[in-house]
């Protein structure tokens, strides 16, 4: 109830501009009931962003799935592209999110890369290495995906089309380091 009537509020005002004592009043509770699920609002902000995001993900990358290289990688581009449009459409129509955004998809696609890489790691590559190709690779992914999403130039296919061989040469250079990754 609480992350819905913020979601709500979210689509009319912006976020700056709203309360906790504007939330729990739409949800019908108290602020105690409020501060029993979050620090405050900007809490609430993360964690649903990275529930949409995540949301997002698991419809497009199915975990049982077994995705891996090229075909993972066009997912979550897909996945972040779609989450990006929706987000903006549903609760960012004036942009005021837009950086809450970009680190909740950041976080969140770090993980879910990570977790890819690391299932793969062999035992020469320290985990920090495994971070940063992470790292790259994610941050790589949302900052095309902004920039597509300020222009709308192409579609999001041929978006994903136009930059996977970019993204894919940098995992083919990273598996010629590292062979078993």
């Amino acid at each position: 109830m609480i992350r819905q009537s913020f979601m709500d509020l979210l689509a009319a005002k912006d976020f700056e501009n709203i309360t906790v004592r504007d939330i729990v009043e739409r949800a019908g509770l108290n602020r105690a009931t409020f501060y029993n699920h979050y620090q405050d609002k900007y809490e609430l902000l993360d964690a649903t962003m990275a529930d949409l995001f995540a949301e997002t993900l698991a419809s497009r990358v199915p975990r049982d799935a077994n995705l891996q290289g090229a075909e993972l990688v066009r997912r979550l581009m897909l996945a972040v592209c779609h989450w990006q449009v929706e987000t903006t459409r549903r609760l960012n129509a004036r942009r005021t999110l837009t950086h809450a955004m970009e680190e909740s998809a950041k976080r969140q696609l770090h993980g879910v890369i990570l977790s890819c890489l690391d299932q793969a790691r062999p035992p020469h590559v320290s985990r920090r290495q495994l971070e940063q190709v992470a790292t790259m690779i994610s941050w790589s992914i949302v900052g095309i995906v902004l920039q597509w999403s300020a222009r709308r130039e192409e579609t999001v296919e041929a978006l994903v089309d136009e930059t996977l061989p970019y993204l894919m040469s940098l995992i083919s250079r990273l598996n010629a380091v590292h062979p078993s990754l």
